[in-house]
């Protein structure tokens, strides 16, 4: 063990002369700082830029606009993929085995325009059109694939029932049956038909149009219409209404009664009402005149009181913003805002 002497003169060059340390000085002497070291430069206060360069808000800044960049570069093919599903939508079994212009379907295929999917009563299959959304085929159905240019995608459902659902602009996606047509705003419903055009259109979310000739309806969630061939279109009505109210609206909708007869149902309608069937009533305002046209607005504005400003003579008369008005007050929303239904596409 070396003596403390031998450690003062290792570090401090003091004490007694050790030879081997002296070997070493002189063989690094050659390395010897010429001159002393020159002093560092004051410490400078960083600018208030450069902190906030370095700062975390800075950082965390960075990242977000970097994620923006890359959502802005990819927004126009996404657009594109849901307002573009392509030349061909996508098919699958779900149960049985569809088939697809007489072949059968096997585990998926593709429908382009002109195909024909067809189900038997023990198969049902699922038809995707792009990232628009998807159409389920139920048993025993036919439907027929009209067009799919881009900004509109249509098929027709020639017999048997589908279940839609959608998230697009509204009128991107049509669907034709023997009777009516339905226009999506970007929704989920279901419509059935027989080749008749007897059926009955269901919407759960959203909005759809029905047109025929030159009617239309607009039908939002939680109410339905009836289809029945002969040029007319049911009367929406919500589907929580009573059983007296909706027998009473089909027999007025599509049956040819006596006067007599025709008022007693008309009396049963207004009776069975509750505020929220004021909807079927603002509907058939449309096209009522006379002693029901009369009995519609008095007993619509008994169960739902209209705002200040709507009168029973303008109603009367079919003034429009006064017929907008107390819709509004059945709190129905509005009919464009589509992309709130985002959930629609989602699977089940």
């Amino acid at each position: 063990m070396q003596s403390p002497e031998t450690l003062d003169y290792l570090w401090e060059a003091a004490g007694p002369h050790d030879p081997e340390v002296a070997h070493i000085e002189q063989l690094l002497g050659r390395y010897r700082m010429s001159e002393p070291p020159r002093p560092l430069p004051p410490l400078q206060t960083a600018s208030g830029w450069e902190r906030f360069v370095w700062s975390r808000t800075f950082r965390v800044a960075a990242f977000a606009g970097a994620v923006a960049l890359l959502l802005l570069w990819i927004a126009p093919w996404t657009i594109r993929r849901v307002a573009e599903p392509g030349d061909a939508w996508q098919a699958r079994t779900l149960a049985g085995a569809p088939r697809i212009n007489g072949h059968p379907l096997s585990a998926g295929g593709e429908l382009h325009t002109g195909a024909l999917l067809e189900t038997d009563r023990a198969s049902q299959a699922e038809v995707r059109i792009g990232l628009l959304g998807r159409v389920t085929v139920f048993p025993d159905s036919r439907l027929r694939v009209v067009g799919m240019r881009p900004g509109r995608y249509r098929m027709a459902l020639e017999r048997g029932k589908i279940s839609a659902r959608t998230l697009a602009p509204p009128f991107t996606f049509v669907v034709d049956t023997p009777g009516p047509t339905a226009y999506d705003v970007g929704c989920a419903f279901t419509l059935e038909t027989d080749e008749s055009g007897s059926g009955l259109l269901r919407v759960t979310s959203g909005w759809v149009q029905l047109e025929l000739d030159d009617r239309q309806i607009l039908i939002p969630a939680g109410a339905a219409s009836l289809l029945r061939p002969g040029g007319n279109l049911g009367t929406p009505y919500f589907e929580d209404a009573s059983e007296t109210f909706r027998s009473s609206l089909a027999r007025l909708d599509f049956e040819q009664q006596e006067p007599a007869a025709r008022a007693a149902t008309f009396a049963e309608l207004l009776a069975a009402a509750r505020p929220r069937d004021v909807f079927s009533f603002q509907e058939m305002l449309r096209t009522a005149s006379g002693v029901e046209r009369r009995g519609l607005i008095d007993r619509g504005m008994e169960l739902l009181p209209p705002p200040p400003g709507v009168t029973r003579a303008g109603l009367l008369h079919g003034d429009e913003s006064m017929m907008y008005a107390w819709r509004k007050q059945l709190g129905l929303g509005e009919p464009k805002r589509w992309w709130l239904d985002w959930r629609d596409i989602l699977p089940e």
